[in-house]
């Protein structure tokens, strides 16, 4: 089963009844062979992409989904970031939970917790998502309003300034590592 199918098997849970955008949705998934890496776990990849496809549910459910395609609006992410706790196996379901916990003038901040059978953290996963159409960006208030007018934002969490901040810092530490010479030569996989 591939992720398309994934997502197609998420989409038709969303027939259900709409949730409210505060809503803290789970989904259900299991570990194919596919998902594993060489040491016989789910690959570090496969999270952000099970992340993908949790999100595009919370959004089909809380009709954000609905509104894209009305207006022909893209979702763009903006950045992740992914703590790995413990393994998960062959064949081990999980379950993921999403949450919309803030937004500003941009982005749309997600939570992403990933729980094993026992209900124990296996990782946990945040990411921000932006909107855009064709000519530019699409402001959250622009958003909220086709979706849910007169939403305020949830208040943002503690840890989400400290992240941000070092996003930004690693991003202009990258940027300017551009400007520098390579000191060893490219490697080709080919």
């Amino acid at each position: 089963m591939n992720l398309y199918l994934r997502l197609l098997i998420a989409l038709c849970h969303t027939l259900r009844t709409p949730v409210n955008h505060t809503a803290d949705l789970a989904c259900t998934f299991r570990v194919w062979p596919h998902d594993l890496d060489a040491f016989g776990h789910m690959n570090n990849g496969r999270y952000l992409q099970i992340m993908d496809v949790a999100r595009v549910r919370w959004m089909a459910r809380t009709g954000v989904l609905g509104a894209m395609l009305r207006q022909r609006w893209s979702g763009i992410i903006g950045g992740s970031l992914t703590r790995y706790r413990h393994s998960l196996r062959p064949f081990q379901r999980y379950r993921v939970r999403t949450r919309l916990a803030h937004w500003d003038d941009r982005w749309f901040y997600f939570e992403h917790t990933f729980l094993d059978a026992h209900d124990r953290c296996v990782a946990a996963g945040l990411s921000r998502v932006a909107l855009r159409r064709q000519g530019g960006w699409v402001t959250t208030d622009e958003a909220v309003r086709q979706v849910i007018p007169g939403a305020r934002p949830p208040e943002p969490p503690p840890y989400l300034a400290a992240w941000l901040a070092l996003d930004q810092a690693v991003f202009e530490h990258q940027e300017g590592l551009g400007n520098h010479a390579v000191t060893a030569p490219a490697e080709s996989l080919a």
